[in-house]
This record gives structure tokens, C-alpha cells and sequence, in this order.
């Protein structure tokens, strides 16, 4: 199934455009670095430091050529193979075999996980190998203590994707500690230690692999920036934490598991559950009053492919949902996922194994870490959407016509991450195809806005220059990444004051349907930025 969907998402979005997705030009470019110098150095924009990743892409660009579409491809594979591991984890943690392929394929339909999946960022990789710890913790019984260093070494090559892989081993390690309470105190003691030792030298190994990383290699800038953000924690109202990084993470997992998590509602408990919905709506319509500044209640980039990922000049970074009236319905969908989501664990009557334990601790630890960095985005939200599809496979919704119902929404989910990720594409193809028009007729290429990606894939001159673009010494100014100034020549989703409109291109709409345009500007000579 899982191999099956990605061939399926392949041959539909195929050709992919040869040209970086979000912020992959970033990890791409530490990617050729290396591959220049045998160095591992990170652009001043990068928030993260996948070491791993630049070794993984290296290699890979050895065998299948650089490209952007064929790094893409690189994390495709990861992608798939995530698919599959996380099966092998339901199925081990306890799921039966038709929950656990419904809960697999929630995961793999995810309009996020779909989307990054083909492209060259941090968020599959990561995902990968942190189900990869987890199937090889759930495997391990108390005598196998090998499987438990493979979990935890695992977990130090998850964390030189991304350091939030710590949080699995305190989720690991707790659940270890709540698994075993009740029993002897000596022997408990000594089976604790025993399966903990092994995530302490993994912690010592990732603290290492941290000081190496942003000690002993120039430290990216934008990572400081994050860092420093620690120290404005109580600088932001408390109303913003609530909606943003509280009720924010819940509606998006109540929209993205609502297949399998609506048809609990149906079951003798449908009082308990729309209480809980109506309470979490209700809510939500409080903070929306006292925190209108706030990030958006639902925070959902990645449907329909374009709003906050292809950034170009004149397209609005703001879905429809957001505001106005269709807000409302968007959120109480999140409310109600949400509140099937309770139901499924309150059904559990009991804590699941040791395995799954792990899992959910481990998204909530990370949960409350990503709080006061301000990672209000679905793409962050994603590493908690495999412990939701692990509750909802070990609680599936019980009788036929909620398991159709469930299957019928996974599969309506999938359409609209298919559509997402087309529409991503061939957006992002016709502005390819516009700044090589313009390139061919003789305008150089710095005097381009092709948008966020394309300029930084182009322009950005590689790691060295993070401490020029610091210091804003860097010529030319990128457009979208060093500076807000006007290009001659502007591609953009919507006119742009001071140009003037050479040409419109017309390509599918949101999700597939309508149209809509794209623009090629030439600023007014006259007009000032």
C-alpha cells in the first residue's frame, strides 16, 4: 500500500520542477558545499543543522545527480520507508492488522507529510528515523538490551537531523519508569537502570554532536535568533501560548486524524465527545477575542500548496479559513477531531504498551518544547501526528460502518494532499519557466524576484557568506532573503504597486479547480520601493 501510494503521488505530480521547495535550497546548498570542500556548514538561514541529511543527500547526488527534483526524490524514498516503518510499529505496539493499515495510511495521506516528502527538508528525515527509534524500543523485551542501544543510537543520528530528537529519549525513558511501577522495588530499580543507560549515553553522544555542531563549526544565525527567543519567553502574552501552542497543535490534529477520529463520535459516548468538541470550540472562540494577533487557530500551510510555501510577491500568505466566515467550520472540524481523538484514548481503559507509551510521550515532550520557540506551523505539529495514528490504530472506531466512514475520509484526505502537492508543483514550474524566459532575453539574473526559494537557490552565495549576510554586506541584495527592495523584474502571485504587468500566466487553482495567475512585472522606473 505504501509503495503503492507514493508510485500513485509520483506519476500524478511528475515531472517534478527542478527547483528547491521552501527552505531546501538551504540543506541543497550545505549539500554542494560538502561536496566542494568535505565540509559540513550551514547557511546563516538555517534553524536547524542536519548533518546527517548532507551526508545522506551527498551521496545520494554521487549515484542520482543533485538536482533539486532528485534530492526531492531522496526524501521520497525516506518518506516511504516512514510509511512502512510506522506499520511495523503499530503492528508490534498491539494494533490489529485493518487499523493498523487505516492508521498508516492516515499518516502517509497527511497533506504535510505528503508534501514534504518530496522535498529536500528536515521533517521526513527526521520523521524516519524517529519511528525507526521507536519500532527498535518496542521490539526490545527486558533481556534484549541491544535493541535498546540500536533505539538509542538511532535516536543520536535523529538528532543530528534535528535536535528535538532528544525528546524521545525522555519519552523513552519515562515510559520505561511508568511501565515498571508496582513491581518489586530491586528488581524494578535494576531492570530501569538497565533499559535507561543506554538513552543516558545517547543524550551524552547528542550533547557532543551539539557542541561539535554549533561550537566547532560557525553557527548559523538564524539558530541564535531561536535560542534567543528562550529568553523572551514571559516577553508574550498568555494568551498567545494557549491559542498558538496549545489549542493551535490540538485543532490541527483533530482536522488532519479526524477520518478515524470523527466516527468515535458515533458510539454510545457521542455525549462525552461533543461536550468535549463544544468546550474546545468554545474556547478557541474566547482566545480568538483575546489573542487576535496571535498565529492563526489553524495553522494548516501545507494544504493546497501554494499560501506560505511557494512565497512570491502579491499572493496572499493566508488561507481562506483563516478568515471570515469559513473559519468557523474549519475550526470546529479541528474541535470535534479533536474531541473523537479523547474518546479513542479514553477507550483504551488502560495505558497502552510500553512501545506506544513511548511514542506518546515522546510527541509530548516535544510538544512543550516547540512552546516557547514559537513553532506555531503544521510543520512542526507533524512530529505528533504519528503518536495520534498510533492511539487511533490501538482504539479503532468499533463496527463496519465507522471503519467505512473512516476509510472513506482517509481517502478524501489523500485526494487533497495529491491536489496540494500538484498544484505546488506546477505553480512552481511556471515560475521556473518565467525566469528562464527572462534570463534567455538578457536579464540578469540578479535583477529577478522569482520568489523565496528560487532566490535563494540562485543567489545566496552558500554557507560562507552567513556572516555577510549578517552584517548586510553581501551585493547584490537578494530579493525575499537579504532585502525588501523591488527587483527590476518582479514574478508574483498578484500586482505589485510600482510595475507594471508584461505578462499573465494562467495554472490550476487551489486544489486542482479554477484558475489562477501568475504575474511577470517590470518595476516603473519612476515608482520608488
Amino acid at each position: 500500500m505504501v509503495l503503492g501510494w507514493y508510485l500513485l503521488v509520483y506519476l500524478i505530480v511528475r515531472p517534478l520542477a527542478d527547483a528547491p521547495v521552501v527552505d531546501s535550497w538551504v540543506y541543497a546548498h550545505a549539500v554542494e558545499f560538502f561536496r566542494q570542500t568535505g565540509r559540513i556548514q550551514f547557511a546563516g538561514f538555517s534553524q536547524a543543522t542536519p548533518a546527517l541529511q548532507v551526508l545522506y543527500g551527498a551521496a545520494w547526488s554521487r549515484v542520482f545527480g543533485g538536482s533539486a527534483a532528485s534530492l526531492d526524490l531522496s526524501v521520497a524514498v525516506l518518506g516511504a520507508i516512514g510509511g512502512l516503518l510506522f506499520y511495523a510499529l503499530a503492528r508490534r505496539c498491539g494494533a490489529a492488522g485493518w487499523p493498523a493499515v487505516l492508521a498508516t495510511a492516515l499518516l502517509i495521506a497527511n497533506p504535510c507529510y505528503l508534501f514534504m516528502s518530496f522535498s529536500f527538508m528536515t521533517e521526513i528525515p527526521f520523521l524516519a528515523l524517529l519511528l525507526a527509534a521507536h519500532l527498535a524500543f518496542a521490539q526490545a523485551r527486558e533481556a534484549e538490551s541491544r535493541w535498546l542501544w540500536l533505539s538509542a543510537l538511532i535516536v543520536v543520528l535523529a538528532f543530528m537531523v534535528r535536535p528535538f530528537a532528544v525528546a524521545a529519549i525522555a519519552g523513552s525513558a519515562a515510559a520505561v519508569l511508568i511501565s515498571d511501577r508496582g513491581k518489586r522495588w530491586p528488581d524494578a530499580f535494576d531492570r530501569a537502570v538497565g533499559m535507561i543507560a543506554p538513552f543516558a549515553g545517547g543524550l551524552a553522544l547528542c550533547v557532543l554532536g551539539w557542541i561539535w555542531l554549533t561550537r566547532f563549526n560557525p553557527e548559523p544565525w538564524m539558530l541564535r535568533r531561536s535560542e534567543h527567543r528562550l529568553r523572551q519567553f514571559f516577553a508574550v502574552s498568555p494568551a498567545i501560548y494557549v491559542r498558538g501552542g496549545l489549542i493551535g497543535p490540538i485543532f490541527y490534529l483533530g482536522v488532519v486524524l479526524s477520518p478515524l477520529a470523527l466516527p468515535h463520535l458515533l458510539t454510545t459516548a457521542w455525549r462525552k465527545g461533543f461536550a468535549i468538541g463544544a468546550s474546545l470550540f468554545v474556547a478557541a472562540l474566547v482566545l480568538t477575542r483575546l489573542a487576535p494577533g496571535a498565529p492563526a487557530t489553524l495553522e494548516l500551510s501545507c494544504f493546497a500548496g501554494w499560501r506560505n510555501l511557494l512565497l512570491l510577491r502579491g499572493l496572499p500568505t493566508r488561507f481562506f479559513w483563516e478568515d471570515g466566515w469559513a473559519r468557523w467550520p474549519a475550526m470546529m472540524l479541528g474541535a470535534f477531531g479533536a474531541a473523537g481523538l479523547a474518546l479513542a484514548a479514553i477507550s483504551l481503559g488502560r495505558l497502552p504498551r510500553r512501545g506506544a507509551l513511548a511514542v506518546i510521550l515522546t510527541a509530548g515532550v516535544y510538544w512543550l518544547g516547540i512552546i516557547p520557540l514559537w513553532f506555531f506551523n503544521d510543520r512542526y505539529y507533524l512530529v505528533m501526528v504519528p503518536a495520534g495514528c498510533l492511539l487511533l490504530a490501538l482504539a479503532p472506531p468499533p463496527g463496519m460502518s465507522a471503519r467505512t466512514m473512516a476509510a472513506a475520509g482517509v481517502i478524501v484526505l489523500g485526494l487533497i494532499s495529491i491536489a496540494g502537492l500538484y498544484d505546488h508543483q506546477r505553480g512552481l514550474e511556471v515560475v521556473v519557466a518565467a525566469r528562464d524566459a527572462l534570463v534567455r532575453s538578457g536579464v540578469p539574473r540578479s535583477d529577478i524576484d522569482a520568489g523565496y526559494s528560487l532566490n535563494g537557490g540562485d543567489l545566496y552565495y552558500c554557507c560562507e557568506s552567513a556572516a555577510a549576510v549578517e552584517q548586510e554586506k553581501m551585493a547584490p541584495q537578494i530579493p525575499m532573503i537579504t532585502s525588501g527592495k523591488l527587483a527590476r523584474y518582479t514574478i508574483a502571485g498578484g500586482p505589485v504597486r510600482g510595475t507594471r504587468i508584461m505578462r499573465r500566466i494562467s495554472w490550476p487553482g487551489p486544489l486542482g479547480f479554477g484558475r489562477r495567475e501568475i504575474y511577470v512585472l517590470e518595476r516603473i522606473p519612476a515608482a520608488k520601493n
